[in-house]
């Protein structure tokens, strides 16, 4: 390799073998000096580009009113270096715009103000990017739906039991906090056991997926339906005191008892109980769910004995002792 000698020439053999696409234009925006960087970079053959306006090498909408944009650095010329403006984009010979990234120096000379422009070539960075937002993406919507999974039961679609034990902790330092009522039902399917053994679990599959559909029907937009056993449902009944509890229970046993079945007629039994709290607490301490649910539980296990296909609230067997 040849050795520069002046001073002059190691400038003009750096400027030649700089990686980075270097411009350097006149104060009437002519492109003074190009490195082979930039000829290759433009997709220009060697020298074509001394001359040319530097809005050449511009998209055309953005050409338009780049003089405007050199006008104004002309009036305060400053250092620019690259990371401020990555929305930018730049024309190749052939057409084809790309994005880029620039940086800008003024040199102030005797004919005026020529400014050195640095082009970094964006493409194949903004294509690792899109890649990346849409690993992201994807990453995100699986971490959704794998979420969703743990969350529901896979064979109803109904929120899963330990959901519904977490809800039930929600709902209850809500009321607590804002001393509203909120019930609970459990709800138990029938001699469902029977119907397992005599027609096969497929079988029964399809009752739990109809039972469901029905419960998610009828129930309100606010209350919490979950599976939270084998053929026993729950339900949190938002704001609901106990008259309202057993009037929104009796319409889900009757809409089961109701329905078309496709081989024996199905019923369910159901058990509440509901909490009341006589003022807001701003600093709530939650009663303990389990108490509410086995509430419920004793409820549903007097339906069960008093012949099935009922409704019972605890404040019920209270009363009947």
């Amino acid at each position: 390799m040849t050795q520069p000698g002046p001073t002059t020439d190691v400038y003009r053999v750096a400027f030649a073998a700089a990686p980075c696409a270097i411009l350097v234009t006149s104060p009437a925006g002519q492109i003074t000096l190009a490195n082979p960087a930039a000829e290759r970079l433009f997709g220009c053959r060697p020298g074509t580009l001394i001359g040319r306006p530097i809005d050449s090498l511009l998209p055309t909408h953005v050409a338009a009113t780049h003089a405007a944009h050199r006008d104004r650095y002309a009036a305060r010329p400053e250092a620019r270096p690259m990371g401020r403006l990555r929305d930018l984009h730049a024309r190749r010979d052939d057409g084809r715009v790309f994005p880029v990234e620039v940086g800008l120096s003024p040199i102030r000379t005797d004919e005026g103000l020529h400014v050195v422009c640095a082009v970094v070539d964006l493409t194949e960075r903004k294509l690792t990017e899109d890649r990346l937002t849409q690993q992201a993406a994807m990453l995100e919507a699986a971490n959704v739906k794998l979420t969703e999974l743990a969350m529901t039961d896979s064979l109803t679609a109904l929120w899963n039991r330990r959901t519904f034990l977490e809800q039930m902790d929600i709902q209850l330092e809500w009321a607590v906090r804002h001393a509203h009522p909120m019930s609970v039902l459990i709800l138990d399917l029938d001699e469902f056991k029977p119907y397992n053994d005599e027609y096969g679990h497929l079988a029964g599959d399809e009752i739990l997926r109809g039972a469901a559909r029905l419960l998610r029907d009828r129930a309100r937009r606010s209350d919490f339906l979950a599976r939270i056993g084998g053929e026993e449902f729950g339900a949190i009944l938002h704001g609901a005191d106990r008259p309202g509890a057993v009037k929104l229970a009796e319409q889900l046993r009757a809409a089961v008892e109701a329905a078309q079945w496709p081989r024996r007629k199905i019923t369910v039994s159901v058990g509440a109980a509901t909490v009341q709290f006589p003022r807001p607490v701003p600093r709530p301490t939650s009663p303990e769910r389990s108490h509410i649910l086995a509430l419920a539980d004793r409820a549903l296990y007097y339906s069960k004995q008093q012949g099935r296909n009922r409704v019972t609230h605890i404040e019920d067997l209270a009363a009947t002792a």
